[in-house]
């Protein structure tokens, strides 16, 4: 991979895309180049090795002065991540015949074609994440050749901390390298043509901030602007299905693969929630990877049920080679996952302690990364297992075979799963396993429990993973893995997947009515007011608006932050009343970065003007916080006296205040309405006391 060059600097100064540069240094250097890698000087990079025939260098906050020495007798500069931008603008002052990359795989000056098909995804295999996105990729495998022209456009996350004068420097610098080439490549794979786009995402910000920068860089992607295929397949309703909904074209039709663990999480933020309800509305289908997945979905919005279908994702049998025997034990564990708390890698550990002070034979392998690293290995360290007990980075999927071909049993005790790849996979090789049964593997190892090793429940307890392996060893005998690989084989392999993809392609879902509301079809008669001002439990406040709604009762809602009621206020038969808004965060607004001028000096500016916006929110906050706590009540009072004359009180049977702040109010309903019930209790008119 020299493209002609014949000495490379790459500089990837974050944490965030080492992998990628470990990766691509590499294969320069097999090429023949002469490559020299700046790496931060970070705890990341730490233990990382260079690649043979790569120099690699640390460098700390001044690294220009070394990175200009190695620019001068290089050809090609490659910003590897976003704290490289900033060495990018000043080499290209520097060196302006200098060729300058972001990403060398794939032609920067190619845009995307037309096609018959566009799959879009904010995840799909790459140097820095050889899985993220695999299930794409297989997807796009078992429709190949059969749907003409497929386009591939995946999104390319790339975090920095936006806050300081470093992010300032970072986002201006980004900004002014990605106007210059688009942040853009094209190349061709099996699959289909392959773009991939920088999308620079400011961290902990909300999911809406992230995905209308992934929108805004699409855009920008597309020639026309726009997505041009007359059927869109996007993976992931946000951020995938949220981009095809804003850029397909009016007359294409969508078909959207729904597979995230983090749902819960962007039903909460408001206009996230909003974004994802508008791209319901537009999507034809929505497919969901597991039933537990569709449910959920059909629980936050009933409205749009009928447009939910259960397609699993697709695993290659024929990748997966059968190893030679079964194992004579499950004596060899192995995990092949991210290193993150859902996933319950510390409760496995603990688990494997206690078999490993039963049985001196057993030996644990973690393969993966993440942000549990550093604590897996103090807690290694401290159960005095670094013997019995490895960890290992991520392997291509290339390798996944011989990593299970090593091992006895693939031990999983995640605690969120929305399917259970790796666990289909090991069975394809003839690997058993011992999983948590969460929704995911729950249903996709269905009548194979005692076939293709052992499900336990879903703990945080060592125990009872403990357990659940001395189980499985006293039946290892009767382990049936020929059995349970032709049964996953018929349910997700290829042929199966693909022939439900291509019957979705091929034919549209019929414009069937939206799925009845299961309301009266008239205005309820008898109402009940709720006014829940920041109740101390607002899970137990939606669970009595149901409660009335299933009673028949009609509910007129009134709260300060009416976004966090959209399902509600999508039933007909509840009026959701605001009087104040307290919405999502606003994140980081991305500010246009002019092209010319010191980055230096525009960084500053706008750090200063943040540190004073900073300050005189901090100080509004001391001076009015006192002050608010005792006008509060009287403020959201004064708001609800406006919208009292809406709502028809002959029918009111009830007023329910939840929420010490909303106490003022019902007093005001009560002195007005003296006849008027007016509780703080949770009860339904005709519901018993206790």
């Amino acid at each position: 991979m020299s493209d002609g060059h014949r000495s490379v600097v790459y500089v990837a100064l974050g944490e965030f895309r080492i992998r990628a540069a470990v990766t691509l240094t590499a294969e320069y250097a097999a090429a023949g180049a002469k490559v020299t890698l700046f790496a931060g000087r970070i705890p990341e990079w730490k233990d990382v090795k260079a690649p043979a025939g790569v120099t690699l260098k640390r460098v700390g906050d001044k690294a220009w002065p070394e990175i200009r020495e190695a620019l001068a007798g290089a050809d090609l500069l490659i910003a590897g991540d976003p704290p490289a931008m900033p060495i990018v603008d000043l080499a290209r002052k520097e060196f302006p015949r200098l060729t300058v990359r972001t990403d060398p795989q794939g032609d920067p000056e190619r845009r995307p074609a037309p096609a018959d098909l566009a799959i879009v995804t904010p995840w799909y295999p790459s140097p820095n994440d050889t899985f993220a996105g695999s299930f794409v990729k297989a997807a796009a495998e078992t429709v190949q050749g059969q749907v003409g022209r497929v386009s591939i456009l995946a999104t390319d996350h790339w975090f920095y901390p936006p806050w300081r004068m470093v992010g300032n420097m970072i986002d201006i610098t980004m900004q002014r390298e990605l106007k210059r080439f688009g942040g853009v490549t094209v190349q061709d794979t099996p699959e289909g043509e392959l773009t991939r786009v920088i999308a620079p995402q400011p961290r902990k910000q909300p999911y809406a901030t992230w995905a209308n920068e992934q929108i805004r860089r699409l855009r920008a992607a597309l020639p026309t602007g726009r997505i041009e295929a007359p059927l869109v397949h996007a993976h992931s309703g946000h951020f995938g299905g949220v981009m095809a909904a804003a850029l397909a074209r009016p007359d294409a039709r969508i078909i959207v693969t729904e597979h995230a663990t983090f749902l819960r999480q962007v039903f909460a933020q408001p206009k996230a929630r909003q974004q994802y309800l508008d791209m319901l509305a537009r999507a034809e289908t929505l497919l969901c990877v597991s039933s537990s997945l569709r449910d959920q979905v059909a629980e936050e919005f009933p409205y749009y049920a009928h447009k939910l279908r259960v397609v699993p994702n697709p695993v290659d049998f024929e990748h997966f080679a059968v190893r030679p025997g079964m194992p004579e034990a499950p004596r060899r564990w192995v995990y092949a996952g991210r290193m993150v708390e859902h996933k319950g890698v510390m409760t496995l550990v603990d688990g494997f302690a206690l078999i490993a002070a039963e049985d001196p034979s057993v030996t644990l392998t973690l393969v993966g990364e993440g942000k549990l690293e550093d604590d897996l290995r103090k807690r290694i360290t401290e159960l005095k297992l670094t013997d019995r007990i490895q960890l290992r980075p991520a392997v291509p999927p290339e390798q996944m075979v011989a990593l299970l071909h090593e091992h006895d049993l693939l031990v999983h005790a995640s605690q969120l799963e929305t399917f259970g790849m790796t666990m289909v996979e090991a069975v394809a090789t003839g690997t058993p396993v011992l999983v948590a049964a969460s929704q995911g593997p729950a249903e996709t190892l269905e009548g194979l429990d005692g076939i293709a090793g052992r499900l336990f429940p879903v703990t945080k307890k060592p125990e009872v993973l403990a357990e659940a392996w001395r189980e499985l060893r006293d039946e290892w005998s009767k382990l049936d893995l020929p059995r349970a690989r032709a049964e996953l084989h018929a349910r997700y392999g290829f042929e199966a997947v693909g022939e439900q993809l291509l019957d979705i392609y091929r034919n549209p879902a019929p414009a069937e009515a939206a799925a009845p509301v299961p309301v009266p079809a008239e205005d309820p008669a008898e109402r009940i007011i709720v006014v829940a001002v920041l109740p101390s439990r607002p899970a137990r406040t939606r669970d009595f608006v149901k409660r009335a709604r299933a009673k028949g009762y009609g509910v007129d809602l009134i709260v300060p932050d009416p976004a966090k009621w959209a399902r509600e206020a999508e039933d007909p038969g509840i009026v959701v009343h605001g009087i104040g808004t307290e919405e999502d965060p606003p994140g980081v607004v991305i500010r246009p970065a002019p092209m010319t001028g010191s980055a230096a000096a525009l960084a500053l500016t706008r750090t200063v003007q943040g540190k004073a916006r900073t300050l005189r929110t901090k100080v509004a906050a001391k001076v009015g916080k006192p002050t608010a706590a005792v006008f509060r009540p009287h403020t959201k009072w004064l708001a609800t006296r406006s919208i009292l004359p809406a709502i028809d009180f002959t029918r009111v049977k009830r007023v329910v205040v939840n929420g010490v702040q909303g106490e003022r109010i019902g007093w005001q309903i009560a002195r007005r309405h003296p006849g008027l019930e007016v509780t703080t209790a949770l009860r339904l008119p005709g519901d018993k006391h206790g």
